[in-house]
């Protein structure tokens, strides 16, 4: 087998294995798709959001793809 295709699959599970860890156990208290006051959040909870946003941050290094694609999308109040 090719080494760089062992690489790829190696990359492809170890970031699809991450993203699963990060939505069932980081963020399994966020509500999918719904807005919440992130000045009204645990200590905890708001520790996990930093854990996810610094996993994304080592994994997708272009800010702007980061927030295209983060977890958590944040929203202005003015939109």
């Amino acid at each position: 087998m090719n080494k760089e295709l062992i690489y790829r699959q190696n990359i492809q599970r170890s970031l699809h294995e991450l993203y699963e860890h990060m939505t069932d156990n980081l963020l399994g208290w966020l509500p999918e798709n719904a807005d919440f006051n992130p000045d009204d959040i645990t200590r905890a909870q708001a520790e996990t959001i930093r854990a996810v946003e610094a996993i994304e941050a080592e994994w997708i290094l272009d800010e702007d793809d980061r927030k295209e694609n983060s977890l958590i999308q944040w929203t202005d109040e003015d939109d």
